[in-house]
């Protein structure tokens, strides 16, 4: 893809000579670092989840830390610590197994290590051990399926730069210290775009992310609906992913009626949150179209006010991440100037996805700036992403990293995201454009000459 390019690659060069140990280690240095400056520069959040100071006990030592406390943290511990009592009334998050079982699975691991070796440690700070330990988990992962997408193989120096630009983006600052699955629907985004891109329909695999969360199902609806085209041919294989994508689900059924069956009916119910009265997720269009008592939990799920609302809050969205839209527009001409057409194919898969995501939660009936980011929100980290890596440059890489980091750390409210800049965001910010004209027009001149 980037043959014949005059590149600036001297830290691509340097981290490429790197044996795989000493590789590692800076990985995990950097990783360590910029966790640690994400934990300085903790979002101020509004309503019920805050800042608090919070009481960890390690090795029968008390020890004092400002951290964040999510409104809804008690679901997700009460499923990492007991996976068999997720199927009980009113319990929230049974539509994410999965995502709860990996929970458990670490969590137990590390109770186990801690009463084998008498380290006394306090579950709620292995609780909150574990949700760091799946965010960065995912983080990594969302890397290394980034350079699968882009580049085909693993890549030393992007892996780092698509880390730093996805840990310090908008929705993961604010998410990351939080044992939320929100990053995980980043991760189901762009596994999407990687299969649709490389034609891997694999139904198993959607089944298995729809039970960490519900957004798996869109990207499996995405290769099924574009297999009708050619149905004779398709039948078959769409007929076997339907039925592997359904896998999972039915493993986690039989396993709740296990329980059921063993501890009590109490313990073995079927609550879907998302579809209740107060939520009415999806369900508020087949209501209004079939019950003729339906009765709307807000003016927003109605057929005549819901286009409106949705249109409402993607303008709130445009508002929130404007300053990441025009470093995204601003890559994406420099992108147009250097690129070749066959190297724009990546595009079509991003934007096509990304459209079809946005016209899939317009239904969802939840108004509320962060589900617009699932589909376009998703898709501007990706562009900036794949922008950055066609460019091809450490230099301009490294200073859009650079303002993105200190533009994201420096904000800690949502009021805050806006394109006033302070003054060294301002200079780096030059440095950026400057970086990219020298790119653009002195480089591709000498490249023009070689030629």
């Amino acid at each position: 893809m980037l043959k014949n390019r005059i590149k600036i690659t001297l830290v691509q060069n340097f981290i490429s000579k790197l044996n795989h140990k000493s590789y590692l280690l800076i990985l995990v240095l950097i990783e360590v670092l910029a966790i640690l400056l994400s934990y300085n520069k903790l979002f101020d959040y509004q309503g019920c989840t805050q800042n608090i100071i919070r009481e960890f006990d390690l090795f029968n030592n008390s020890f004092n830390f400002l951290y964040p406390e999510m409104c809804d943290e008690l679901f997700y511990f009460h499923g990492f610590q007991w996976i068999n009592h997720i199927y009980e009334n009113g319990f929230i998050y049974q539509d994410r197994p999965l995502y709860l079982a990996i929970g458990f699975i670490i969590y137990r691991f590390f109770f186990v290590i801690s009463m084998l070796f008498g380290f006394h440690i306090d579950p709620v700070s292995l609780l909150l051990l574990t949700s760091l330990i799946i965010q960065i988990f995912i983080l990594n992962t969302i890397a290394y399926l980034m350079c699968k997408l882009f580049i085909g193989k693993f890549e030393r120096f992007y892996f780092f730069i698509f880390f730093l630009i996805t840990l310090f983006s908008f929705e993961h600052r604010i998410y990351f210290f939080l044992p939320s699955s929100s990053t995980a629907y980043f991760l189901i985004f762009i596994f999407s775009i990687y299969s649709i891109k490389n034609n891997k329909f694999n139904g198993f695999i959607y089944g298995l992310l729809f039970t960490v969360s519900g957004y798996g199902v869109v990207g499996f609806l995405y290769e099924l609906i574009s297999k009708f085209s050619k149905l004779k041919k398709n039948i078959k294989q769409m007929l076997k992913n339907i039925f592997l994508f359904t896998i999972p689900s039915l493993g986690f059924e039989v396993f709740r009626l296990l329980i059921g069956s063993i501890k009590g009916e109490q313990y073995g119910v079927r609550y879907v949150h998302a579809a209740e009265e107060e939520n009415q997720q999806f369900t508020w269009f087949i209501r209004t179209l079939f019950s003729d008592s339906y009765e709307p939990a807000q003016i927003c799920h109605t057929l005549s006010e819901f286009i409106p609302c949705y249109i409402g809050i993607t303008k709130n969205f445009f508002l929130i991440t404007i300053f990441y839209i025009v470093l995204c527009l601003i890559l994406f001409i420099a992108f147009l100037v250097k690129s070749k057409k066959t190297e724009r194919k990546n595009l079509f898969y991003i934007l096509s996805f990304s459209l079809f995501s946005y016209l899939f939660i317009s239904f969802q009936g939840a108004y509320n700036y962060r589900f617009i980011y699932y589909s376009l929100g998703f898709s501007m980290i990706l562009l900036i992403c794949f922008f950055i890596f066609s460019i091809d440059n450490d230099l301009v890489s490294i200073s859009f990293l650079s303002l993105i980091t200190i533009y994201t750390l420096s904000r800690n409210s949502y009021e805050q995201y806006t394109l006033k800049l302070e003054t060294t965001e301002s200079i780096i910010f030059v440095c950026c454009l400057l970086l990219l004209i020298y790119d653009l027009f002195i480089l591709n001149k000498k490249k023009q000459k070689i030629n």
